[in-house]
């Protein structure tokens, strides 16, 4: 995909569990009102309990970590319930304003699922208020396709609706069907799917579109009511038969509300990508620059991050050489990226936690680690709360840990802690969830200040020490 297909087919797609999540939770609020649907209040009922569990089901559910913004999600109305995919985008088209206009899609994974209760011909009599005959013939005449055939009798899902009048298009699929259908029905010999709608011009008549298993048509015929309520009740009672009104996919979909920008591969919200662009234009403006080093040594068998960072200034000015002077106006020292718990499997290493690798290291580190981690959970709940951050990330995450910033001037470490977020991407700190910076209370109250008013939080550690901490990823 270009840069515009990219752009257009991530501002109209769900790509994360907040997406879906919002998306869900708009949707709830439309079919509670809506009366554009025409959906009775028997049905309404049932759809709303279906999406409250639902919604609940995803609220609690892992999503899965999915390095590549081509998989999207989507959530669909099935005759029996409500279900989530996850699908892989293999390429958009967008039409001259840039709206997406179709999507080739494959390798569909269902991730939840949600369905309904079924009740016998008799429950849903009495829950329509109709005779047991009526129903019994809206099933023969095609009007209840989600009917599931069971033994002699019928069950209907709860979600099916009252039949309205007039003909419903229909599209059938199966990946399987049983040799006595294909002997009482031979045209379906070569047939995987087939669409069923009646004819513009006489009322009585049914078209038929025949697709064989790559999906090209091979065969159109026509056949009268008796013709196509025999071939119909005969598709519905066959289990491997899918049966979906060509109505029922086209579902309201609540776009998204914040409009996402592409920057160097990354997707970013509007507002990030406000504050981004507004940050690069400070730093040009004011002859910044920043700059990192990162290496690795061995732990007793560990791997360790080390990294350092310096905001420097260029001096308009030129040197005898000829050469314009870098000045340090602020640095990042000692910096180490804590690994998470789950880099401490490894039967070979020899430590078993994130808090024995800081023991080993540093004495300030390990009071710094314990501050906001247990030693075998990982993140404390109550910093989780605080951050904002999902429950998973307590074990998942790793933390950036800072012996200290030092700056000459107070005003220079504001600048270098506003513009924290491009040190980190010259970082390997991309599992991290959390920053911490030791340092001493009473010798460094003003810093600590500087600290609070760019965004970061503050916690005790005891009399001499405070932990300066915020969500980073």
């Amino acid at each position: 995909m270009d840069y515009p297909e990219k752009l257009a087919y991530i501002n109209q797609n769900l790509l994360t569990k907040d997406d879906v999540l919002e998306s869900l939770e708009k949707y709830r609020e439309y079919c509670e009102r809506s009366q554009e649907e025409g959906w009775s209040e028997n049905k309404r009922k049932i759809m709303m309990k279906l999406l409250n569990k639902f919604w609940h089901c995803l609220n609690h559910m892992c999503f899965p970590d999915i390095q590549s913004s081509d998989w999207f999600y989507q959530y669909s109305w099935k005759p029996d319930g409500i279900v989530l995919i996850l699908g892989h985008c293999d390429g958009v088209e967008c039409d001259e304003e840039g709206k997406m206009t179709s999507m080739e899609s494959s390798d569909h994974i269902v991730l939840a699922e949600v369905k309904c209760d079924y009740l016998t011909v008799e429950e849903y009599a009495e829950k329509y208020d109709v005779t047991v005959t009526a129903v019994r013939q809206w099933i023969r005449r095609g009007k209840l396709r989600s009917a599931v055939k069971a033994g002699r009798d019928w069950l209907i899902p709860e979600l099916a609706d009252r039949p309205k009048r007039g003909y419903e298009p229909v599209f059938f699929s199966w990946e399987y069907l049983p040799e006595n259908l294909k002997t009482e029905f031979p045209f379906l010999k070569k047939c995987f799917e087939l669409v069923m709608m009646q004819n513009d011009e006489n009322k009585g008549m049914f078209d038929l579109i025949l697709r064989n298993k790559q999906g090209k048509v091979y065969d159109k015929r026509q056949m009268n009511t008796k013709e196509r309520e025999k071939l119909e009740l005969a598709l519905i009672s066959e289990p491997s038969v899918q049966a979906n009104e060509l109505r029922q996919d086209i579902m309201f979909e609540p776009a998204k509300e914040r409009r996402a920008y592409l920057y160097q591969g990354e997707i970013m919200t509007e507002d990030k990508y406000e504050m981004y662009q507004k940050a690069l234009r400070t730093l040009k403006e004011n002859n910044l620059e920043i700059s990192t080093s990162n290496w690795f040594y061995d732990e007793d068998g560990m791997l360790i991050w080390g990294f350092s960072a310096e905001l420097l200034r260029w001096d308009d000015g030129e040197e005898e050489n000829g050469e314009s002077r870098q000045d340090k106006i602020a640095v990042l020292k000692h910096g180490i990226v804590i690994p998470a718990e789950t880099d401490f499997m490894d039967k070979d290493c020899e430590y078993h936690s994130a808090a024995e690798l800081c023991d080993s290291i540093s004495a300030d580190m390990i009071s710094a680690y314990l501050a906001v981690s247990n030693e075998n959970e990982g993140i404390k709940e109550e910093i989780l709360k605080e951050l904002d951050l999902p429950e998973e990330a307590a074990f998942e995450s790793s933390i950036l840990y800072m012996e200290d910033m030092e700056a000459e001037q107070l005003r220079d470490l504001t600048v270098f802690l506003k513009f924290f977020d491009f040190v980190v991407e010259g970082i390997p700190a991309k599992n991290c969830r959390l920053a911490i910076c030791l340092m001493n209370w009473e010798r460094e109250s003003q810093k600590v200040k500087s600290f609070l008013e760019c965004g970061w939080k503050i916690r005790s550690i005891d009399q001499d020490a405070v932990l300066a901490y915020r969500r980073i990823r």
